[in-house]
């Protein structure tokens, strides 16, 4: 992002210096998302008890998210709810529940880059430790919502174009690891693939997870 702003190639950068030290144009910057932002005005007038407690008791982590339901709902949007709010909420209560009477398969907790969830799992608070606990990541909260007529390799394939597409080409594992992925995917996807390919897959994970890259795109993918 840094590299961006001052029209730069889009690669990260080594650290140190981090950005608060030596960020855009040399200058101590801070890198946050917009919500964290949007945060401080309300929490500086009244105060980190007031936050605290617009969790409501629901999650040790305090005051609200920005959630969010796509997909197979009636209605997708974005609510600002209590920390803990769960997925089954977020799904019925404000997304209006499940299209055309069809059924919940699994969900994504928080965007692209966090880890499918079974049906089973919406009543978990969708708070940081208790989706960690269960195998994903709370990610943007973002809900990406599956029904039981979509392919999981077709879903997952279509994360990985993505991903690939958007690397910036910078680290070998992330540049080269990525589009084989896809391939494999695409093989099993279309009946072709063979055990070789899920083998090959696997390997790949363990080639691009954390301290395989030089930042979080390619262990996120």
């Amino acid at each position: 992002l840094i590299n961006s702003l001052e029209g730069r190639r889009a690669n990260p950068r080594t650290k140190p210096p981090f950005p608060q030290v030596a960020g855009a144009w040399g200058r101590p910057t801070i890198v946050n998302n917009v919500e964290t932002y949007n945060n401080l005005p309300a929490i500086m007038l009244r105060g980190p008890e007031w936050y605290i407690g617009l969790s409501a008791g629901k999650s040790k982590d305090p005051g609200t998210k920005i959630y969010g339901a796509s997909g197979k709902v009636k209605f997708p949007g974005l609510w600002e709810l209590p920390f803990g709010t769960t997925a089954r909420e977020v799904i019925e209560e404000h997304a209006g529940g499940m299209r055309d009477g069809l059924k919940l398969k699994a969900w994504l907790p928080g965007g692209a880059s966090t880890d499918f969830l079974p049906a089973d799992t919406i009543d978990l608070p969708m708070d940081a430790e208790t989706i960690m606990k269960a195998g994903s990541r709370l990610g943007t909260c973002l809900l990406m919502v599956v029904d039981e007529t979509q392919c999981m390799v077709s879903l997952t394939r279509n994360l990985e174009e993505f991903f690939a597409r958007e690397s910036c080409g910078w680290c070998t594992p992330c540049r080269d690891g990525l589009p084989w992925a896809v391939k494999a995917l695409k093989a099993l996807e279309t009946g072709e693939g063979k055990k070789e390919d899920i083998d090959h897959l696997q390997e790949l994970t363990r080639k691009l997870w954390i301290g395989k890259t030089f930042c979080a795109h390619a262990p996120g993918a």
